[in-house]
């Protein structure tokens, strides 16, 4: 009878192989500039036990043990804390949503002034929904060469990014890889 690796059944949560590269990957996507995602990416799923240790000593959280997402929220935590992912509700404000993307740090110079944003969110529909407004933004900055990109949660929460549009598609598939969808505006 083959058993599993001792850290694989007690952790439950260390990560290797492909969802290990992928995950990795993603950070240094999202991340391109420093190395604080991907080393926080990697301390996740490295050393889970010392993740938790790390969130609860430094960041007042209360993590009880890892758990298998451990690296994908090290990976949403991280991108958030260095201002490149926004949380968003889905019956947020047009114009608060607007301000949030405007505020990302991978918004790119070239994406113009947003004066556009301005009209957009005055004629916004919020029946339309969000994913709507998502779609709207990623029309307006496609010319600055990056994409809207809305991440997985598993909740009425957004977590969006702006990505390299030439990079998007390899985005989702490291998202599948990992077991995520990302949904690309």
């Amino acid at each position: 009878m083959e058993t599993a690796p001792i850290t694989e059944s007690i952790l439950g949560a260390v990560v290797g192989g492909p969802v290990r590269d992928a995950l990795r990957a993603i950070a240094e996507l999202l991340a391109p500039n420093g190395p604080t995602v991907v080393d926080r990416v990697t301390l996740a799923m490295d050393y889970p036990e010392r993740y938790v240790e790390v969130q609860n000593e430094l960041y007042s959280q209360s993590l009880e043990k890892p758990h298998s997402e451990l690296a994908w929220f090290a990976l949403i935590d991280a991108l958030h804390e260095q201002e490149l992912l926004v949380w968003v509700d889905w019956n947020e404000d047009a114009a608060e949503v607007l301000g949030q993307l405007r505020g990302l740090k991978s918004t790119p110079a070239t994406a113009g002034s947003w004066e556009w944003a301005d009209n957009l969110a005055a004629a916004f529909d919020r029946a339309a929904g969000l994913e709507s407004l998502l779609a709207r933004v990623g029309d307006n900055i496609a010319g600055a060469g990056v994409s809207v990109a809305w991440l997985d949660s598993d909740s009425d929460t957004f977590l969006v990014v702006l990505v390299p549009s030439d990079r998007a598609a390899l985005l989702v598939e490291l998202a599948l890889t990992i077991g995520h969808c990302v949904r690309v505006f």
